[in-house]
């Protein structure tokens, strides 16, 4: 008998796992053919990760993706916890899983969502999320526990103790400098608000983020690279990853990063300068 459906019994890994992002952790969703695969991406790209549930899946008969379910109903409480995709519809499309190793796809396909655990919230979350455009029903569980963010405000005192304490996890913005973990946590929300309002076309913004020392001569090439294999989109993407890195390791270089804007100088970019500060203040 001539078999059928091969393709569409083909069997995939799935893998989530998660990273500290300053008050907030993020969870990635990947997929490829073999899970080696995606354990040397992680173990490379992402060592400080730390390893969730992995899946195996098949695609849906004539199923072009799958989709990450945010919005179905829990059993469990979720009161004060944040879960924000980056990306919506959250959606990885089986070509893009297919194709992960080949030439042009030296990543593999992901979605990421961010959560947070307000003060007050449910001590752990234990959140489903069905993966649609399987064959067989599969649930993941984004699974933490409520971390202690760091002080919002501060206090005047004299303890030479707590004046320590106070430097150690905030930034004054009347210095000039900035809490990592907040301007991080801008930056990730404002994500998509950055890539429509700046051109990576333009030589200017990527020679500034060199010239700051935001990101090295390598990079600069590669994400220049017009027949590198990517996008436009995605070396955006992947300057942002750069600057939101850096970013998360020093507050300071979201001062810059603004900086960097404004010296654009056009209407667009100073409202997108001033916007990002405004929402950082917010946070305070």
């Amino acid at each position: 008998m001539k078999p059928t459906g091969v393709k569409d019994a083909e069997t995939y890994a799935g893998l989530v796992y998660y990273e500290e992002d300053g008050v907030e952790d993020l969870v990635t969703f990947t997929a490829a053919k073999k899970l080696s695969a995606l354990l040397e991406y992680v173990d490379k790209k992402h060592s400080r990760a730390k390893l969730g549930q992995y899946v195996y899946f098949c695609f849906k008969p004539k199923t072009s993706h799958l989709e990450l379910n945010l919005k179905s109903p829990q059993d469990e409480p979720f009161t004060g916890w944040t879960i924000k995709p980056h990306i919506k519809p959250c959606k990885l499309r089986r070509c893009d899983v297919d194709n992960f190793g080949e030439a042009n796809y030296p990543l593999p396909p992901c979605c990421l969502v961010s959560v947070y655990g307000s003060p007050g919230a449910v001590p752990s979350l234990h959140y489903s999320v069905p993966l649609d455009g399987v064959a067989d029903p599969v649930t993941l569980f984004i699974h933490r526990s409520l971390r202690t963010a760091p002080p919002s405000t501060v206090q005047d005192t004299s303890s030479s103790s707590s004046t320590a304490s106070i430097s150690q996890t905030r930034r004054e913005t009347e210095e000039g400098t900035f809490r990592s973990d907040i301007a991080h946590r801008v930056m990730t929300e404002c994500t998509g608000m950055i890539k429509e309002r700046l051109d990576l076309n333009t030589c200017s913004l990527v020679d500034r983020l060199l010239e700051k020392r935001i990101i090295n001569e390598k990079q600069k090439n590669h994400i220049t690279d017009q027949s590198c294999g990517l996008t436009a989109n995605q070396r955006m993407d992947e300057l942002l990853s750069l600057v939101k890195t850096s970013i998360r390791e020093d507050g300071e270089d979201f001062g810059l990063f603004l900086e960097i804007i404004k010296q654009e100088n056009t209407k667009t970019t100073d409202r997108l300068a001033k916007t990002l500060l405004d929402n950082y203040k917010s946070l305070l």
